[in-house]
């Protein structure tokens, strides 16, 4: 899916023949009194791969059986991928 296109515009401020043109070109137009105040807000957080797995590692240590298949998962995929080359090397 590819990513939307969105128009912020004044009210009547383009004709319904360019916002049907638009539309079938993928843009979303939005008609609002003073385009320039919109602000965008994301609908998930966003971690990154170190506050991932800080968060995973606490909510799996509140059980030790957990905590075990937490370490088995992590010890196989780091297993899998092989060892990383280092600077030095």
């Amino acid at each position: 899916m590819e990513d939307p296109s969105i128009l912020f515009v004044k009210p009547k401020a383009i004709s319904h023949a360019d916002k049907k043109a638009l539309k079938s070109a993928g843009v979303i137009v939005v008609e609002l009194d003073d385009p320039s105040n919109v602000k965008f807000i994301r609908a998930g957080a966003e971690l990154n791969s170190t506050e991932l797995l800080n968060v995973a590692m606490q909510a799996v240590s509140k059980s030790s059986g957990a905590l075990d298949a937490f370490g088995r998962a992590m010890t196989s995929a780091l297993l899998a991928k092989g060892p990383r080359p280092t600077s030095d090397q």
